[in-house]
Order: C-alpha cells, then structure tokens, then sequence
C-alpha cells in the first residue's frame, strides 16, 4: 500500500474517530413524554428509587405515572409532583455547550392550592416555576411551554422535577426537550446590539421513543 492510501486511511480513521466521539458527546435522552413505561391505568403511584419509566429516576418523594387520569400534553402519559416528589434522568453534556430544556407544565386541578409550584434543577443550578389550575379540569388541564438556558459545565449534568416541599403543591410535566443553543450573530430584536440566542442543532433527546 502507498503513501497515498495510508494517508487517505488515516483520514478515514480519524474522521469516524471524531464522528463516535461527537454521538457519545450528544447521547439522546429517553422517554421525554414518559410514553415508555408499564400502562400506568388512571394513574400509578411511583416510590423514590422506581425506575419503571424508561429513562427516568424517581427522587424525593412519590410520584403520580398519570394515564388516563387527566388529559396529557403530548401522546398519553405524564406525570404529576405530589408535595416532596420528583423525577430525573442523567445525560451527557458538552462542558463549553448551552442547553435549553423545553417542557410543558400543568397541575392537578383537583389538588389545593390552585397556584402549583415546579422546581427544575439543571446540574448544579435550579429555577423555579409555577402554574395556576384555576378554571382548569382533568378534560382541559391548560397545558403550558415553559423553558429555560442552561449552561453544560460538566461531562455530564441531571436535571430534575421536583414539586418542593415548601410550597407542597402538585404540579404536573409532560413533553420535555432538550435542545443545545448557541450566540446567533444577528441582532436582538427588542435590544440594540444584543445578540439572540438560537439553536445549534435539532433536538437531541428527552423525546417519545
């Protein structure tokens, strides 16, 4: 063999090489819509430590593997954060990358108080969300986007759900996306010479499998 050929195996090797790296970089996630699990019937009340939802943890506290309890965001299961419980999943990051988690938040209509309280914990930083059931019912739960930027920081990050304790409340989540982000260069349309953010690629997990 040539100098020729062993040159053009080397690129070869080399570019499959850096093609595996890039896909166990950008690993997908499970079962973003919880699609993926036993028929939880009406609802299935989930223990810390379950993990039955393919992808998912169970942490804090119960959780509520809702079926056809109350009407999902997308395809037919989601699940609900009684006061304490949570739900996460593991995934790897890209350390220089910024990721937007995307998901849809509702709450138990039948549960007081109306205004339902939803923590998410990205790696080692966490926001707070709410929504409030008013008006709302099993048949009309309100569904709403609700999003957040991220930065990775880690080879890996955990983000989770979590109804907390202080403000016992039962939110409920469904459709979570995961999307990496980066500085678009034009300009913010709201503020002079901002630049916007924009996605850097397709979703890449957290989706229904």
């Amino acid at each position: 063999m040539g100098y020729s050929s062993r040159w053009w195996g080397a690129v070869v090797i080399s570019s499959v090489s850096l093609f595996l790296a890039a896909g166990f970089a950008q690993a997908a996630l499970m079962n973003g819509s919880f699609e993926n699990g036993p028929d939880p019937g009406p609802a299935m009340v989930l223990p810390p430590g379950s993990t039955v939802i393919d992808g998912w943890s169970v942490v804090r506290g119960n959780i509520s593997y809702v079926g056809s309890k109350w009407q999902a965001s997308h395809g037919s299961r989601s699940v609900g954060l009684p006061c304490g419980g949570g739900i996460s999943q593991t995934f790897n990051t890209d350390p220089a990358e910024e990721y937007e988690v995307r998901f849809n938040i509702a709450g138990d209509p039948s549960t007081p108080p109306a205004v339902k309280t939803l923590a998410v914990t990205f790696g080692s930083d966490t926001r707070v969300f709410t929504f409030d059931t008013t008006g709302r019912s099993p048949e009309a739960m309100g569904w709403e986007a609700r999003s957040w930027i991220f930065a990775g920081g880690e080879l890996k990050a955990t983000l989770t759900f979590f109804s907390p304790t202080a403000e016992c409340s039962a939110p409920a989540v469904d459709n979570v996306r995961l999307i990496p982000v980066e500085i678009g260069v034009q300009a913010h349309p709201d503020v002079p010479g901002q630049p916007v953010r924009r996605p850097a690629r397709p979703a890449i997990g957290l989706l229904s499998q």
